[in-house]
This record gives structure tokens, sequence and C-alpha cells, in this order.
């Protein structure tokens, strides 16, 4: 992880011990909630940390990443970990570590969040089933529905459908710990990203850029919250450009006129996901133009963001001003709602303007409109939106507006009657400047946003 494992909060006057006792007796309150009205006759839940897994016919896995509603009761990152939750006691840590020469077994157990929990340590799998209440009245929770049978926990009581829409559902607010872990998460990401300016402006590639970032931010790839993307020039329009092939020839020093990254880190299992548009001073004056614009555009959005707003009408709200945008800057033809309503804004603004942020980059509930697990729909016209919630005070959410210069999306739409209202001979110019994203991590608060990013900085 980016960060040590203690700390002063910023700008709070609790320490982390503190805010994780807090955490834990809300987490104890919420899910005994949730078990008495969704598994009445259920007793206690056991959550896993997940299983790690070899690639198809090797005997190496990709890196492990713990399960999120494990990762909020314990900060163990690790595989086969379990969490005894039961009403009324104080939460137990099943962990397991193994006698093991080949590997580090050791299982840190810092008191500012060990105290909260008692603590068992077992060096096989085959120790759990004693630690464990009667199986007729035990929920499970993980990805292991083979161990759940062994342990001879009901089907019905495997990761139960009701249980787990309300607990998805409540994981979009966050306690006070979580929302410091997410503040950590963004002030280390931010030394990163002002690496990779540097670098950029320095004339490094991609290879170059992606390095000083880890450097910056002192983590391995595999600490990451999700792969960097680390975009030059016409790469910024490709929206998930992850691959490494683009690192294969490193002798190749293309000029930098565009960089766009994405890239977050993570605090305790916490992630921020922040994304940079910078522009080279002879990039093209309209691109400029767009950059700025997009940058106040993304900043009006973020002033949006209040308890009651529909994230699916900020998502049209960007639309819109993406939409102005292309018409202010000669790329397109026509009033902003025509060109939201007949798909153009879309041709250049493909994504969603965001989604829920915590333990996982995209995190779960997004499209919950209750606990009971009803799903609000996206609008027909962004079928990809992630989240379509109204937003709730505590709930933290990435606000990412994009405008890009794709040649999959724009060749075909030169014979369309979208493409009607596109000035070709500019957009084609622009085509060469990739795209531009701008993205911060907001928490909602009663009266209004707190920007997790901009106050990190």
């Amino acid at each position: 992880m980016c960060v040590s494992q203690h700390f002063r909060v910023l700008s709070h006057s609790m320490d982390t011990q503190t805010l994780f006792k807090q955490h834990i007796s809300e987490l104890q309150q919420g899910w005994g909630e949730a078990l008495q009205k969704t598994q009445p006759e259920c007793d206690a839940v056991l959550i896993h940390s997940g299983s790690s897994h070899h690639y198809f016919a090797d005997d190496h896995a990709p890196p492990f990443k713990a399960w999120g509603h494990f990762l909020r009761w314990a900060p163990v990152d690790r595989a086969d970990q379990f969490v005894l939750f039961a009403p009324g006691r104080k939460p137990r840590l099943l962990a397991l570590v193994p006698r093991d020469f080949w590997h580090d077994q050791s299982l840190p157990t810092e008191r500012w969040w060990a105290d909260c929990l008692n603590i068992t340590f077992m060096e096989g799998l085959s120790e759990l089933a004693a630690q464990l209440p009667d199986a007729a009245t035990l929920v499970f929770l993980g990805e292991n529905k083979e161990l759940a049978t062994d342990l001879g926990i009901p089907p019905k009581q495997t990761n139960p459908a009701p249980l787990m829409s309300w607990l998805d559902y409540d994981r979009a607010v966050k306690t006070d710990y979580e929302i410091s872990r997410l503040r950590q998460a963004n002030v280390h990401a931010l030394r990163g990203h002002a690496a990779a300016e540097q670098t950029f402006r320095a004339g490094g590639d991609e290879y170059d850029i992606h390095h000083a970032y880890l450097a910056a931010c002192r983590v391995l790839d595999q600490e990451l919250p999700y792969s960097n993307i680390i975009a030059l020039n016409e790469k910024a329009a490709i929206l998930h450009y992850q691959n490494k092939r683009r690192y294969v020839d490193r002798t190749v020093k293309p000029a930098n006129r565009v960089l766009l990254i994405d890239a977050g880190c993570r605090a305790q299992g916490y992630c921020s996901d922040i994304s940079r548009t910078w522009a080279a001073d002879n990039a093209h004056p309209v691109f400029h133009d767009l950059l700025n614009g997009m940058q106040t555009l993304q900043a009006s959005l973020v002033h949006s963001v209040k308890p009651g707003v529909s994230f699916a009408d900020l998502h049209r709200k960007a639309h819109l001003g993406v939409a102005q945008l292309l018409a202010d800057t000669g790329i397109c033809q026509g009033d902003a709602d025509a060109l939201v309503d007949n798909g153009t804004s879309t041709l250049f603004f493909p994504h969603g303007l965001g989604h829920l942020l915590g333990l996982q980059v995209h995190d779960v509930g997004g499209r919950l409109a209750n606990r009971e697990g009803d799903i609000a729909a996206p609008p027909a016209q962004w079928p990809g939106l992630r989240n379509t919630r109204t937003l709730d005070a505590g709930a933290v959410v990435t606000i990412e507006p994009g405008l890009y210069f794709i040649p999959a999306l724009l060749e075909p739409a030169r014979t369309s009657a979208a493409g009607q209202s596109i000035n070709w001979p500019l957009a084609d110019e622009l085509i060469p400047f990739g795209g531009i994203r701008v993205e911060d991590n907001v928490l909602v608060t009663a009266n209004g946003a707190d920007n997790l990013t901009r106050n990190a900085e």
C-alpha cells in the first residue's frame, strides 16, 4: 500500500485508532440490522477475504486483492482470511498463517485496528470449522462456495441476495475512518501525478512517466488499485489504455503533445482514482481551448454535487457542457440540447460521468435504488452509466467528464445524420491529440461537495 500504518488524519481531530474503533461500532450496528431484517433465522456471518487462483495450467497466481466487504472489517489484504461477525459480540479475525518456508507469512497486527478484533491464528483451513458456531445458523459471504459447502452451510445462506443487496447499498455511505483512508489515498496519488507531469514536460515517454509515478508513490505495479493509464498524444483517445505492449519499443521517443494520466493509490485498501490531462505549449490552440473548457466544466459539475441530486441528471449536465464546448470551439454546429439529443455529444464523450469509489475503484451498489435490491436503470441513451443513484451525504463519487477524438467512433459517423453537424477538417486536425479527461474524487456532504482530490493538493 502507499501509506505507512500510522499517521495523523489530515484535517481531523481524531487519530486513526479512534476513527477505526468508531468505524467498527458503526459496522456492527449496520450489519446487525441487515442480518436481522434479511436473515432473521441466522445468528452470525462469516466473511471470507477470497481465494488465490493460479493462471490456467500454471503454478503462478496473479496479485491478490481481498474482497471489499472483508476489508471493511480488517485491513488484511491476503487470501483465506475470515471475519466472524455476530451481533452483540466483538468481531473475530480468523487468520490463516501457514507454516511455509517459501513465502513470507508474517501478519502484522497494529494496535490501531487489531484492538478492535479478537484474533485467532490458524495454520490450515482444516482448523476453521472448530472456530465457528452452528453452520445451520451461519451466513457465508465470499467467492468460495465450495468452502461454504464443506463447512456445512446451507446453499441458501451463501451470499443470500437480500443481505448482499443491503450491504452493497449501504457501502456507498462512508464512515469517518473510510473517508480518512480515501483522503490519504488521494494525497499519495497526487505525488505520482506531479511526478508524471514533470516527466512528461521533460520529454519522457510512457515508460518513463509510469515509473516516475511508481517511484513518487513508492509502490509496485501490483499495489496499485488498477493498472495505470499513461497515454501520450493520440493514445489518449483509448479510454483504458493499459496494454503493456505499448512499452515494447522503448527506443522511440515521440514528441510529447498531450499526456492523459489516469492513476490512483490505495490506503488500507481504499482507492483513489484521479485523471489529469496536460498539453505542451505548442499543442493545437483549439485543443488548449478544449482543455481549459473541460477543466471549467469539471469544476462546475463538482460544485453541483449535493444530497438529493440524481447522478444521471449530473451525467446529462456533463453532456450539455461538452456539447456547448464543441459548439464554442467550432468543432460542431448546433445548440447543445440538439447535439446531446441526436447523439453527437456521445461520439466525443462515450463513457459515464463517474462511479462510486471506495474499497473498489468501481465500487458496488452504483445502480441500486434501495436496500431491497431494486435497480435504478441507466438512461437508454447512456446504458454504460455505472452510477444511477440519487446522491446521499457520505457517499464518495468520481466526477470525470471526457472529450475525445476516437477514430473508431468518428469514422462511422462521417456519413451519419449526427456527422452532418461536425466540422470534419477541424476534427481531423485534433485526432493526433487524443483527448481529455479530468477526474476528482468527491465526498457528498450535507452542505454540498468536499473535493478530496483538490483539497489534498
